[in-house]
């Protein structure tokens, strides 16, 4: 298979990417009124990529430009998940550092425009990465402390941050890449898209099994009372 071949490949899986966002949003129409407040939040994260990933392809082909939608994707996708961290985290201190964390990580994004647009993108990528990143693994820590006896994998948000983990480890994987080697031109630039676009059907994959198993009740309370009262006293 020539270089140009497998350009042309990974394009197209680029567009098969960008249109996976249509099964869970299918799946969103299907089942809403299965579904608890924070998946109902999160629900809103598929007309949220949808809007971006046409506005970004219809911006590429007629502006010639695409990269301030790719960085408004990058800080919506941190909002709404902010915001679905939000009503799942029991620990009041976690939710401040979070909430912290999301404004010093805002800020980086809008200090890097000064830096061009081009390095906006990534900036805004690996900061959302970070943050999602650190929400998840404050999500998945508190299960450990769990006293009901539901099943991860039927847990939407842990199953929603399992997929965001995976994304955040694949992209920065590929900016390490990058950086380490650095490699540069158009053949890093298709291994980048080959990347991004896997890592995105994983995560893809993961909120569709959210909102498949998401279930119509508030969940219980993940973490037992003396528990959280001593995370907030200490």
């Amino acid at each position: 298979m020539s270089f140009e071949q497998f350009d042309a490949l990974v394009f197209e899986l680029v567009t098969v990417m960008q249109f996976s966002i249509l099964v869970p949003m299918v799946v969103v129409w299907a089942r809403r009124r299965n579904f608890s407040p924070p998946v109902k939040v999160l629900s809103l994260y598929v007309y949220i990529s949808a809007f971006f990933a046409l506005s970004a392809r219809l911006s590429a082909i007629y502006l010639h430009n695409n990269l301030l939608f790719l960085i408004g994707f990058n800080v919506a996708k941190v909002l709404l998940l902010v915001a679905v961290y939000r009503l799942v985290l029991t620990a009041l201190r976690t939710r401040r550092l979070l909430a912290i964390a999301t404004l010093a990580g805002l800020g980086i994004v809008a200090a890097s425009f000064v830096l061009g647009l081009p390095r906006a993108v990534t900036v805004s990528r690996v900061v959302q990465c970070a943050l999602l990143a650190g929400f998840a693994l404050a999500y998945l820590e508190q299960g450990l402390n769990r006293t009901d006896n539901r099943r991860f994998n039927g847990d939407p948000i842990w199953l929603l941050s399992v997929g965001q983990l995976i994304y955040s480890a694949a992209t920065v994987s590929t900016f390490s890449i990058e950086i380490v080697t650095l490699f540069k031109g158009s053949i890093f630039n298709t291994f980048s898209a080959l990347s991004f676009s896997l890592a995105s059907l994983v995560f893809n994959y993961f909120l569709t099994l959210a909102f498949l198993r998401a279930t119509p009740g508030v969940p219980p309370r993940l973490v037992a009372p003396n528990v959280e009262s001593r995370l907030v006293a200490s």
